[in-house]
């Protein structure tokens, strides 16, 4: 009892530091309502006869890293564009077909920042999963991108607001050129590399893309806008080329609307009613029933969905799921990069976990060091050799570095719309003497030999420094094509043949011999199984952990704000927004990334298709 006492009067002394015993008393609330958040159970509750709202926020990816619960508490003053992650959709409409306490989906878009062809393909296909079992599928949004109009063609309905537009215009890859920057500051940028298509230098030493480079472009992008343009004209029952002759006759027949874009959506059968909000809310309430407060349709979110529905598996068979998000780096970093540490860490955990019956190696990355690809694939061997099967799964990209690591996987999937290959391998070394002479700073010394000080980047490089990085260049182009060769069953010269950086999508590529089998995750899961010989399994994503105190205080700021904090939505972002980030991401991956050791590098910078 003494003991008690004791922690009661330090805990009273801590408080009386604080200052006052008003402070020291919201304190103590503020810690039991921690303790009594982490101890409840906040499960949402299924309604009967519920329409699952499928409301993603922000950019579509493969994992989305884990929010601070005070940023999304003050979303008016945070930047950070919002993520969703598409497994979590996936899993969403797969668990409610099935459900019923769910009779219908309604898709909202307007809160959708992006999503790469594959992600768009592989919801578009789980909808019209959906709707195969008797399901309705509503599309409701203010407008709708290209990106999110392939998601609501799937609808039984797409309902629009009256000022909203449907505007299509194709793919594009449209890189940022530095070269004349680069030539007014006086930069010497020293550029090394294999491959006649490999174009991710050319920002640093032209003004334009390379007529090679267009070339490659071109094909990969016409590939992707077939498959896109199949899937809509399917799913709304248009003509083959509808899309395409729309957009050759766009002003024309814009003008015969009186230039309402609402109206040349309807007309052009991509949309079946325009409606404002209260509109097609009323017209579910009338279908579906209403919320408690009647103020809309019955309905859950579909993350509440998942909250609600999710159940510990305790299969002692386990695929174990590896994502190779971003660009790759070396050292340890977030889920938004491959960063080599952390992914070879996360391969470590699960080849040592006795439960492991396979590896699916999860793939969305353009690529980067070398090196990190190498340690990443090494470790990807070192399972393999532990008798575990490594199966690759391609999501929207899977190129340079990205095909690097899978390329001795036991057997590669790719979507239709994977943007792969790329196999090729480069080297950029800058030197800033003229740029340091003409503000006045210079360097000079002495070294024990020609090359001490020969990679000092305020110096220019010798001849025999570039011969140097140029042989490493050839090197490592060729240990690419020999892994390749390796893991494909192919000869180092047919590989060549299709490499030298050039882009496919994953249905050439699936020809080319660079594929096994076209398909989704969940194809690869399968595959992992069966090739591990299991028919029961539980899938575990390795992933860094959210802190248990965020948890505790989003649960706690949660109860005590009296709604959700996902119920904040993203706010719009402006093309100009969207543009300052994508020049500071290239900043980034320029200045902060580009960290290999042997300055080697296998990445894609035309892989990031614009619609």
């Amino acid at each position: 009892m003494k003991g008690v006492w004791v922690i009661i009067k330090s805990i009273f002394k801590f408080i009386q530091g604080l200052g006052t015993t008003a402070l020291g008393l919201l304190v103590i609330l503020f810690l039991v309502g921690l303790y009594a958040a982490s101890n409840r159970d906040t499960r949402p509750v299924v309604p009967n006869g519920a329409v699952l709202v499928l409301w993603p926020n922000g950019s579509i990816v493969e994992q989305a890293e884990y929010p601070d619960p005070l940023d999304e508490l003050f979303t008016d003053f945070n930047s950070v564009p919002p993520q969703t992650s598409v497994h979590d959709i996936l899993r969403s409409l797969d668990r409610a077909k099935g459900d019923g306490r769910i009779k219908a989906v309604a898709v909202l878009t307007d809160n959708m920042f992006g999503a790469a062809p594959s992600h768009l393909h592989a919801i578009a296909g789980a909808l019209r999963d959906f709707k195969a079992s008797g399901k309705k599928v509503y599309a409701i949004s203010s407008a709708y991108s290209q990106g999110t109009y392939m998601i609501a063609a799937e609808a039984d309905k797409v309902y629009m607001n009256p000022l909203g537009s449907v505007l299509l215009t194709g793919f594009g890859s449209y890189p940022t050129y530095f070269k004349d920057m680069l030539d007014k500051i006086e930069a010497n940028v020293n550029v090394f590399r294999v491959g006649t298509y490999k174009s991710a230098v050319e920002p640093f030493i032209r003004n334009d893309m390379s007529p090679a480079a267009k070339e490659a472009n071109l094909a990969f992008l016409n590939s992707l806008w077939e498959q896109y343009e199949t899937s809509v004209v399917t799913a709304r029952g248009l003509e083959p080329g509808a899309l395409t002759a729309a957009m050759n006759t766009v002003n024309e027949d814009l003008r015969a609307v009186g230039g309402d874009f609402a109206q040349l959506a309807v007309s052009n059968g991509l949309v079946d009613e325009l409606a404002a909000r209260q509109d097609w809310r009323q017209a579910l309430m009338d279908e579906y029933g209403s919320t408690p407060d009647g103020t809309s349709f019955n309905q859950i979110h579909f993350e509440a969905y998942l909250a609600a529905t999710d159940k510990p598996n305790m299969n002692p068979n386990q695929i174990a799921v590896i994502t190779a998000q971003g660009e790759i780096v070396m050292g340890e970093g977030p889920i938004t990069v491959t960063a080599a540490e952390t992914v070879v860490g996360y391969i470590r955990d699960a080849r040592n976990n006795p439960n492991t019956a396979a590896i699916v190696l999860r793939v969305d990355s353009p690529g980067g060091s070398s090196f990190a690809s190498e340690l990443i694939r090494q470790e990807l061997v070192a399972a393999q050799q532990d008798g575990l099967k490594v199966i690759a799964s391609f999501g929207p990209v899977a190129a340079s570095g990205g095909y690097w690591i899978s390329a001795t996987a036991d057997e590669i999937w790719a979507a239709p719309s994977t943007i792969t290959g790329s196999i090729g391998i480069f080297g950029i070394v800058p030197t800033f003497e003229r740029t340091l002479d003409k503000i006045g700073i210079h360097t000079d010394g002495v070294g024990t030999s020609p090359l001490a000080g020969a990679f000092d980047i305020t110096r220019p490089m010798t001849d025999t420094a570039k011969d140097i990085i140029q042989q490493s260049i050839e090197n490592g182009y060729d240990q690419f094509l020999n892994l390749v060769a390796t893991g494909r069953n192919m000869t180092v010269e047919d590989v060549d043949k299709i490499a030298q950086g050039r882009v496919w999508v994953g249905s050439k590529a699936l020809e080319l011999g660079l594929v096994d089998h076209l398909g989704d995750f969940g194809d690869a899961v399968k595959a992992a199984a069966a090739a591990a010989g299991v028919d029961s399994y539980s899938v575990v994503f390795y992933r860094d952990q959210p802190d248990r105190f965020d948890q505790m205080l989003a649960s706690f700021l949660n109860s005590s704000m009296g709604g959700g904090l996902k119920g904040s939505l993203a706010p719009h972002m402006s093309s100009m927004m969207k543009t300052a980030l994508e020049l500071k991401s290239s900043a980034e991956l320029f200045l902060s990334q580009f960290n290999d050791p042997n300055a080697r590098y296998a990445v894609c910078f035309v892989c990031k298709v614009k619609e």
